[in-house]
């Protein structure tokens, strides 16, 4: 046994505190290690040493950590007294007490305890053994602190003894009880840490810098290896043969354990070493097993007829099989010598052992007494006996020169047998001692005929070799993964076989895989088969009886019978017991010359073999002879075939030929309706078609496969018909046998597409070519009618037809709309619109510019539709679920989204008065009456259910007369503005798109409330490219004061440049162009706060990169990588939580889990990649108390947050209420942070004051003189928007 260092790690010093390795644990899987070092927890990958993490929650050294048996958790505690635990149920242990709490318990119930406790050992040697519960079970009292100890574990059960090693030297077991197992073990250094291993070995280290191994019951075994300083802990990694190792000076090693095999084989016994102190011996026939425990450490083993040699530490035991039948089988000690013998390898004979060491061996008596020594010109590299009389042994030795001798063991001279070129692996002589087979080590194998001196095989890839011990001429070799069996002069036989030969018996194969024997049942089917091919029927016979199967000997009966070796023809056929081959023996020996010919015919038609017999007699000149038998058989069509090759047996038949006769039979048992008969008849008469249709009509089907199957590959047509015949009449197996006959793989695949053979088909079309495109088609429909319409889409891509998907997707669409699943209907069409513009690329190559326009615009149109039936589905629900499940200003903004959408006429399934209806009851009750009035007023044009007139009535008549009463405080929602000119929106708009009515800068909403996000969407100056905007906004700026987080615009100064409004500039900019896209410059981009830039660089539909500026860096916001569309932060980790999918496009978790903040897409010292991501993320903090305005007027507005109805969104609705400026005065200083809320407010007051444009100053201008003035024109805005046809 020897240990390899896998990997180590020499931990450094930190936060002040000694790197000392105090304890190690592996998780149960054995994948993970964990250790205490110093203050921290470090986490290796147990299988290469990578350290995975450096966890820091400790302030003082840790002493312990241990892993939970589910492997998902740790706990870790230190010398800080704090323990840090995935569990639940912890123990703790502190200086002068012990507790063990659980959840259920309030309080930690803690027992008081004398001395200081580590782990359940005292350090006044006191051992306490305790349940889960804490009671104490019993105590052991030891003379010295209780350092370490250790239950002995396999797969989490303990097998209820405990190891101990305290600090007077000593190693100590004890059982649950507490009672001592054995004596103290005494040790001579101090044990710091026990780890049992496989629950066979212990591992102990300590002030002695060493790792021990002993035996679970204290046998020393062995020196695993040496360190520099002391050992502290021991972990056996489990499932595995490592353990880690952690010392005093922070080091952490991982050691390979490799256990050597100790054994011993002769013919069918093999004894080997267990858990290094058991002999096990084996019978590797009857697989029986018997132990000998030796109870020390065994170091060779050597076994001879019913003897064991066994050398321990310092003496060797000879042990013998006892005789007495009537006591169950057992070794009793025969033999002792108490000697300290040191050898390479050990050998037992009858009367002697023999050791070798190097280039010498050395002959023993049982009793010690050095009889004899050789001393040979070379190492030693294979010593076995040989056989010989008892006390006259012969050993066969081979040496690492090549030179291979053989040694009586009563002579002083060695016999020179044979002087190979290279060093000697294995050797073995065969049974006779005429041969010598030689594995060397270039792994080949030579076999040597000892008599005439000449090599007769030499074969490379070979590890080892075994004669058969019941077959001079045959042996075998393994190697390369393979067994080869090599049998005389005939070529090797080759099987698949792990491991190395070290024994052939009869027909049973002793092979070593790693540490176990395995004995394989090898049949001698293909050496008897070889002799039988010669002609050698006794030599076959010897092998038969080595194990071959019932063929074998039913062949090797026939071959001898028709060689005419009857005893070996009757001793086979008495082996199988074929009573009726027995009485043909008889027969057959009493043949006259004449009829010998005949022989070779009469033994195949007692086999069965009809048409061989008729061939051998026809062969012999006996065709009278085979007519007779087909006669007598009945076959009339074999008889009659025979009559036609054979003319000179007309006059058997008559003047009439062969085939009218044969016609004539046919018809006449047509006529007798013996259908069967009549097809045989015309198929004999040539007349295929004829004997195919009465089959086909009057069957049976069997016969029809029977035809099938005699037709030849030439007779395509019959074939076919026979196929179709078969395929139409349910004989799908035997059609396509046919089919594959004909080689009419087209027609295979069609029919294993009919029988929904998916597989078989698309494995057919994987191997000819030419088929491509027959299956996925049908598979798609196939796949269709099962309801997998996924698969569906990507088999009718494979088949070439993107069409057909779209289709399935339009009808999906048309489904769901039908049964009013409009989230689904907008999941379809959003993926129609990424299948439409997936496949725009291919029509843009081979199609005209005006198809590739037409698929765009449908592709837009699909996107479009998507958001109307995703909004759409908020209102459905609202109005047909009985419970709310979205707040009043989250169905206000769906409603005007859904109005500015919808064009002129709504998409299937999308009511305007459902939607009206809604906007109506919403604007009712967040105080918008004007708003109710008109879109009441709106309903009335419309077909209404009878139910809802008088409701829609009583309403209108009620929103009348509040709707003077618009602004009186009870308004609860702000008025939304554009953040791009700052021009105010009014709640509902007259515009086909939901855009800005003045800049028509496009609103970007949250799509799950619908809210206004305050983002801007800019474009670049046309000589300014994405890499340059990128560098730009990366770049450093001299100063910058300007925020964009919804405050009063601050100056931006750069250097040369005069005091200016810098949103403002922004603003004109994108109001001259006049379509709501702010064209920047590169001055402009160098000024721009990088940490409110989003740059999408794809998009379903843009192919150019798009670029937005977050005006409030406070708000945040999210995007879907999977659609683009944007979300408040706050919302979409409720909704991700909820449902962990995307609400619009119902994106996979897998991919929404790369969700990225887009408020910080470039934060400060950060890069952007070609992707439009972010590198790096530092969040930004501003104070908003420092750019809040004072107030100047006798009146402020004050926001307050009322948490909405529980609706699954997270909404807050803000409202306004109007307080006296002095109180706000009063109480400046203990004003809280502002909400979003009063962002906006106040970004709408700081936009409007600083805008440049005399439009949008106007009506700002009139908007603060006079509201009243502003909701008029709201009213006419709503007006027009419900009136538009």
């Amino acid at each position: 046994m020897r240990a390899v260092v896998v990997w180590n790690d020499l931990v450094p010093e930190h936060d002040g505190i000694k790197s000392i390795c105090y304890s190690l644990a592996f998780r149960p899987d054995g994948t993970q290690l964990i250790a205490a070092v110093g203050s921290r927890v470090l986490m290796y990958d147990a299988t290469d040493g990578d350290l995975l993490h450096s966890l820091k929650g400790h302030k003082d050294a840790v002493y312990c950590v241990v892993y939970s048996r589910d492997g998902k958790r740790f706990a870790s505690g230190g010398a800080d007294r704090t323990i840090i635990i995935w569990t639940h149920k912890l123990a703790s242990g502190s200086a002068s007490d012990f507790g063990i709490w659980s959840p259920e318990q309030k309080s930690v119930a803690k027992h008081r305890v004398s001395s200081k406790l580590l782990a359940l050992g005292m350090y006044n040697g006191q051992i306490s053994i305790r349940d889960k519960n804490g009671v104490e079970q019993c105590a052991i009292e030891r003379s010295a602190p209780v350092w370490t100890l250790q239950w002995n574990t396999v797969q989490n059960k303990s097998s209820g003894y405990l190891a101990v090693g305290c600090w007077d030297g000593t190693l100590s077991f004890y059982d649950r009880s507490g009672k001592q197992i054995g004596k103290d073990k005494d040790l001579g250094f101090d044990p710091c840490c026990v780890s049992y291993h496989d629950g066979k070995y212990v591992f102990v280290g300590g002030s002695d810098k060493k790792i021990l191994l002993y035996s679970k019951e204290g046998t020393e075994l062995t020196t695993v290896g040496e360190t520099a300083d002391w050992v502290w802990t021991l972990c056996s990694r489990p499932k595995h043969e490592f353990v880690a190792v952690g010392c005093n000076d922070g080091s952490i090693s991982m050691l390979q354990l490799v256990f050597s095999t100790v054994h011993g084989l002769y013919q069918e016994r093999y004894a080997f070493r267990d858990a290094m102190t058991d002999v096990v011996i084996q019978h590797l026939i009857t697989d029986e097993k018997i132990r000998i425990r030796c109870w020390d450490y065994i170091k060779k083993i050597a076994v001879y007829q019913e003897r064991v040699a066994v050398q321990l530490s310092k003496c060797i035991v000879v042990y013998e099989l006892s005789k007495d039948k009537a006591a169950k089988s057992q070794y009793w000690v025969c033999a002792k010598i108490n000697q300290v013998l040191e050898c390479n390898l050990l050998v037992l004979t009858s009367k002697h052992i023999t050791l070798c060491q190097e280039t010498k061996l050395q002959l023993y008596t049982l009793e010690g007494v050095k009889e004899r020594e050789w001393l040979l010109e070379s190492i030693i590299r294979y010593l076995k006996v040989c056989g010989g009389p008892a006390g006259g042994e012969g050993l066969l030795v081979g040496m690492k020169n090549g030179l291979i001798v053989r040694i009586w063991i009563n002579s002083n001279f060695p016999v020179r047998l044979y002087k190979h070129s290279t060093g000697i692996r294995c050797i073995d002589l065969s049974a006779k001692r005429t041969s010598l087979a030689i594995v060397d080590e270039s792994s080949s194998v030579i076999i040597y005929n000892l008599q005439t001196k000449e090599v007769t095989f030499d074969e490379k890839f070979a590890s080892s070799v075994a004669w058969n011990t019941e077959m001079e001429a045959m042996l075998c070799y393994s190697g390369s993964g393979k067994l080869n069996i090599k049998t005389a002069d005939f070529p090797v036989h080759r099987q698949k076989l792990q491991g190395y030969v070290v024994g052939f018996q009869g027909s049973k194969i002793f092979c070593l895989h790693h540490l176990a024997m395995q004995t394989i049942e090898v049949p001698q089917s293909t050496s008897m088969r070889h002799y039988v091919e010669k002609k050698q029927y006794e030599e076959a016979y010897r092998v038969a009886c080595l194990g071959v199967t019932e063929l074998d000997w039913r062949m090797l009966a026939t071959n001898a019978l028709i060689g005419q070796t009857w005893e070996i023809a009757k001793a086979a056929f008495t082996r199988i017991r074929d009573v009726r081959f027995l009485d043909l023996i008889h027969k057959l020996q009493h043949l006259t010359q004449s009829q010998m010919p005949c022989l070779n015919a009469i033994v195949l038609a007692y086999q069965g073999k009809y048409d061989e017999a008729a061939e051998a007699y026809v062969d012999a000149g006996q065709v009278d002879r085979a007519m007779e038998m087909f006669s007598d058989l009945r076959m009339f069509d074999k008889a009659k075939a025979l009559a036609e090759d054979h003319e000179h047996v007309s006059e058997v038949v008559g003047k009439a030929s062969v085939q009218e006769i044969i016609q004539r039979q046919a018809q006449w048992t047509e006529e007798t309706e013996d259908h069967e008969t009549a097809a045989d008849m015309y198929i004999a008469a040539g007349q295929l078609d004829k004997a195919l249709e009465i089959l086909a009509e009057h069957g049976p089907a069997s016969k029809l496969i029977e035809v099938a199957r005699r037709l030849k590959k030439t007779d395509i047509k019959q074939l076919k018909l026979c196929a179709n015949l078969m395929r139409k009449g349910g004989q799908t197996a035997h059609a396509l046998e046919t089919y594959i006959k004909l080689g009419d793989f087209r027609s295979i695949l069609s029919l294993h597409v009919e029988l929904e053979q998916w597989d078989d088909a698309f494995a057919l079309e994987t191997l000819h070519p030419e088929l491509q495109g027959m299956v996925s088609l049908p598979y798609a429909e196939w796949l269709v009618q099962n309801d997998r319409f996924e698969e569906a889409r990507v088999s009718y891509k494979q088949a070439g037809r993107p069409d057909l998907s779209e289709a399935l997707l339009q009808k999906l669409t048309d489904s769901a709309v039908k049964e009013r699943r409009f989230k689904a209907a907008s999941h379809t069409c959003w993926t129609l619109a990424a299948e439409i513009m997936e496949d725009e690329g291919k029509v843009a190559r081979d199609g005209p510019r005006q198809e590739q326009q037409t698929r765009i615009l449908a592709s837009y149109q699909c996107i479009e539709r998507a958001e109307i039936y995703y909004a759409y589905s908020f209102i459905h629900q609202f109005r047909s679920d009985p419970f709310r499940t979205s707040t009043p200003e989250s169905l206000f903004n769906i409603a005007r989204f859904l109005i500015a959408k919808i064009r002129s006429q709504p998409p299937e399934g999308v009511s305007l008065v459902n939607i009206l209806m809604t906007l109506a009851k919403q604007a009712e009750e967040l105080g918008c009456y004007k708003v109710a009035r008109h879109a009441y007023g709106q309903l009335q044009g419309y077909r209404i259910p009878a139910a809802w007139v008088k409701k829609v009535e009583l309403a209108t008549m009620r929103v009348r007369g509040r709707a003077g009463s618009q602004h009186d405080g009870l308004l609860r929602l702000d008025i939304p503005f554009c953040y791009c000119c700052s021009s105010p929106f009014p709640l509902t708009t007259s515009s086909s798109e939901d855009a800005c009515n003045i800049c028509s800068q496009p609103v970007f909403r949250s799509f799950l409330t619908f809210e206004q996000l305050p983002l801007v969407e800019f474009v670049l100056e046309d000589d300014i490219s994405h890499e340059e905007a990128v560098q730009l906004l990366s770049a450093r700026q001299s100063r910058r004061k300007t925020t964009f987080d919804g405050l009063e615009g601050k100056d931006t100064l750069v250097d040369g440049e005069t005091k200016k409004p810098f949103f403002g500039e922004m603003a004109e900019m994108a109001t001259l162009l006049g379509h709501g896209l702010m064209k920047i410059g590169r001055k402009t981009l160098t000024e721009v706060p990088k940490t409110q830039v989003i740059v999408q660089t794809s998009h379903l539909g843009f192919k150019q990169p798009r670029y937005f500026l977050i005006v409030d860096n406070e708000y945040k916001v999210v995007r879907c990588p999977s659609c683009g569309y944007f979300f408040e932060e706050e919302e979409w980790d409720l909704y991700l939580l909820q449902e962990e999918v995307c609400p619009f496009c119902q994106g996979s978790p897998a991919s929404l889990s790369a969700l990225e903040p887009v408020g910080t897409i470039y934060p400060e010292k950060s890069t952007i990649s070609e992707d439009g991501s972010w590198q790096a993320s530092k969040s930004m903090s501003t104070d908003l108390r420092d750019d809040v305005p004072s107030p100047s007027t006798s009146n402020k507005t004050k926001a307050t947050v009322i948490p909405a109805q529980p609706d699954g969104l997270g909404i807050k609705v803000v409202r306004e209420e109007r307080i006296d400026s002095s109180k706000v005065l009063a109480s400046e200083r203990h004003q809280p942070l502002p909400t979003n809320a009063d962002v906006r407010r106040q970004y709408t007051k700081a936009a409007t004051s600083t805008s440049h444009l005399d439009r949008t100053s106007s009506l700002r201008r009139d908007s603060a003189e006079s509201s009243g003035v502003h909701e008029v024109q709201e009213e006419e805005q709503l007006l027009r928007r419900l009136r538009k046809p």
